[in-house]
């Protein structure tokens, strides 16, 4: 059983008129919100902001397409470079990152052997 009630669904031509009752003044945010079941003010607000932005009133919330959002989601891990491609600082830079690991790694061991004995 639902403990809370569901609001009806407009559609967008619904949503467009009720916008305009609001903006031509015809009827208050009080008593549309109370006439036409909506949650609360901020539906308004936010379908007037819409309609004043846009011309209309578009839905942003959910799921959305990557051709909606083309810079949804993770980004994408660029490949690594070959060896042969890198320049001269890049392998330098490598080589280096390589010896601290190997160093880190080192004195990890080096504190294990003394806290096991």
């Amino acid at each position: 059983m639902r403990k809370t009630t569901k609001h009806k669904v407009y559609t967008l031509e619904e949503k467009i008129q009720i916008v305009l009752l609001y903006l031509d003044r015809h009827m208050g945010v009080t008593q549309i919100v109370r006439d036409f079941d909506l949650a609360d003010d901020g539906v308004l607000y936010r379908w007037v902001k819409q309609y004043k932005e846009t011309g209309t009133i578009i839905e942003k919330r959910g799921r959305g397409t990557k051709l909606e959002i083309p810079n949804k989601g993770r980004p994408r891990k660029t490949p690594e470079k070959t060896l042969e491609e890198m320049s001269k600082e890049e392998l330098i830079e490598r080589v280096r990152l390589l010896e601290d690991i190997k160093k880190s790694l080192a004195c990890l061991d080096e504190q294990q052997k003394k806290n096991t004995k």
